[in-house]
């Protein structure tokens, strides 16, 4: 799962696996050490009934934790939708959510890795 953070926007991009894996109502966890020795787990879970996100903070440990309805993820997991909820961003309080499948680069740049990745519809083959 690629998070990436811009304002008071965050945007999730999950695998083919990671999709299957919210569609099945499991949780897919991602972290990044920091040199000081601290930890920033990003969390997407399936539950309740509605989007919401949080951060905690445990003994040097950040999490941000964006849960979804189990509904909304099983239907997206087997969807030709790019996005869940659609093409608009989820609203939590201001907070922008745009949790999207993750596809193959049309140009390759260095440090990106297709890997799980879906085949993108903007590639055609020969």
């Amino acid at each position: 799962m690629k998070l990436r953070m811009l304002g008071d926007s965050l945007r999730l991009r999950l695998t083919m696996s990671e999709t299957q894996m919210i569609g099945e109502g499991r949780s897919v966890i991602e972290s990044t050490s920091f040199p000081d020795g601290s930890v920033m787990r990003y969390v997407m879970s399936v539950e309740g009934d509605s989007v919401s996100a949080g951060m905690a903070l445990e003994q040097g440990q950040h999490q941000l934790v964006v849960k979804v309805p189990a509904d909304l993820a099983a239907q997206w997991s087997q969807s030709d939708d790019v996005g869940l909820g659609g093409d608009e961003p989820l609203s939590v309080n201001g907070l922008q959510i745009l949790i999207e499948k993750d596809f193959d680069c049309v140009a390759p740049r260095a440090g990106e890795e297709d890997i799980d990745t879906f085949p993108n519809p903007s590639l055609t083959t020969c």
